[in-house]
């Protein structure tokens, strides 16, 4: 939907759908979330919702550039950024990006409870953002640079 949309096209949900090849209902579902994210702005003009790309965002222009790549794979990227769909993952992110932490200090550090802790670090861990050695966490030191694009622009 993205990069149906890139290049400055405001498109109606029914047209969307067709040239996509899903439902009205499917199109538009979708729509909002991503309206919803930030990533897609929306404006009515009588009966119809027009969507384009949100271009003052600058987490859509890295998603957007990503997408272009010719090595780019789509899975990846919605993988990547499932990392951030989260609050209590991207206050973890906050707080590593001060520095790498002992679980128990990160624990202590965010007020999240350890096996909420242990599900949010594994999560990260299999998206590549974050490594834990011996107890202690910290940034992946592996992470790509769609990743470290991502949490800048998340993180500020």
């Amino acid at each position: 939907m993205l990069s149906l949309l890139d290049g400055g096209a405001r498109l109606f949900v029914q047209a969307i759908g067709e040239r996509l090849g899903c439902s009205e209902d499917a199109a538009s579902k979708h729509l909002q979330l991503l309206a919803e994210g930030g990533f897609l702005t929306a404006e009515r003009e009588g009966r119809y919702l027009y969507y384009s790309v949100a271009r003052s965002d600058s987490l859509v222009e890295v998603v957007l550039r990503e997408i272009k790549t010719e090595s780019s794979d789509m899975g990846s990227v919605l993988k990547a950024l499932t990392a951030f769909t989260h609050e209590r993952r991207i206050e973890i992110l906050e707080q590593l990006a001060l520095g790498a932490m002992e679980f128990r200090l990160l624990c202590s550090a965010t007020k999240i409870s350890r096996e909420a802790m242990k599900r949010h670090l594994r999560k990260l861990e299999r998206r590549g953002f974050v490594e834990g050695h011996n107890g202690c966490w910290g940034q992946s030191e592996s992470m790509g640079a769609f990743g470290r694009e991502l949490m800048a622009c998340v993180l500020g």
